[in-house]
Order: structure tokens, then C-alpha cells, then sequence
């Protein structure tokens, strides 16, 4: 699997460890049944970006932590550092944690995996990404 990272804003960011918890959580999803793609794109945007995408894509007017997109055997995972970072603070947790969370959801999400659709989803969604979480050893 090929993974990228781009990053389109001033953050600092962690690209190998990124890297290497994608490669290793859609190793998990595949070991589980899960389809992956082919390739991902990590891509790091900022806060008025992330807001565009999420009024475009689903109709929302406020930013989003983290979207995820298919297109085939390619899959982006787009995330919002100064969302997570902010929300990282409300929560007391580590921003570095955080971010590798967000990264976790949008790769369920790349697999398929809708928390939106019924309470069974949400349950079912919540539990796959905790189980991932625990495996990469994220606090």
C-alpha cells in the first residue's frame, strides 16, 4: 500500500508516524475482511479548508476534523490539525493522540464502516476503532 502525506498548512505534523499507523490499522481492517485501497492520501488542511469541503461535500457549515473520500483504488483522508488541535484541548487529551484518532476514523470510513446510519453502525464503528486504537497503541 502506498500512503502520502501532504500538508497544505503550517502544522508540524508526524509523517512517518501517520504513515505507519495507516499502513498498520488498514492492515488490521484487511486481516478483518475489509476492503483498502490502494493507495492514501493524507492531506492536511486548514480550518476555512476543511470548513469549504464540509459545506460542499455534506452540506455543513462548520469545519470538519477529519473527511474521508474513495475514488476506486485511491482514498484521501483530508484532516483539519487546528479542529483537532482545538478539540484535543476541550477534551484534555493530547494533540498528537487526537490526531492519530481522527486518522483511525477516516480510515474506517475509507473501509466502509458508517456510524450515521442506525445506533448498530454507531456501536459497531465505535467498537472497530477503538479495538484499532488499542492496537497501534494510541492513549
Amino acid at each position: 500500500m502506498r500512503v502520502h502525506c501532504i500538508n497544505r498548512t503550517r502544522s508540524r505534523i508526524p509523517h512517518r508516524m501517520l504513515e505507519d499507523d495507516i499502513r498498520k490499522a488498514a492492515t488490521a481492517l484487511t486481516e478483518e475482511g475489509r476492503m483498502m485501497p490502494r493507495e492514501i492520501a493524507v492531506v492536511l488542511v486548514t480550518e476555512r479548508e476543511s470548513r469549504n469541503l464540509n459545506q460542499r461535500f455534506l452540506k455543513k457549515r462548520r469545519p470538519a476534523n477529519v473527511l474521508a473520500f474513495h475514488y476506486g483504488g485511491m482514498g484521501e483522508i483530508i484532516i483539519a490539525p487546528a479542529v483537532i488541535r482545538r478539540e484535543a484541548g476541550i477534551d484534555q487529551r493530547s494533540y498528537q493522540g487526537a490526531l492519530r484518532r481522527m486518522l483511525v476514523h477516516g480510515l474506517l470510513h475509507l473501509s466502509g464502516g458508517d456510524h450515521s446510519a442506525s445506533r448498530r453502525s454507531a456501536k459497531t464503528f465505535a467498537d472497530r476503532e477503538q479495538r484499532l486504537v488499542r492496537r497501534l497503541g494510541i492513549p
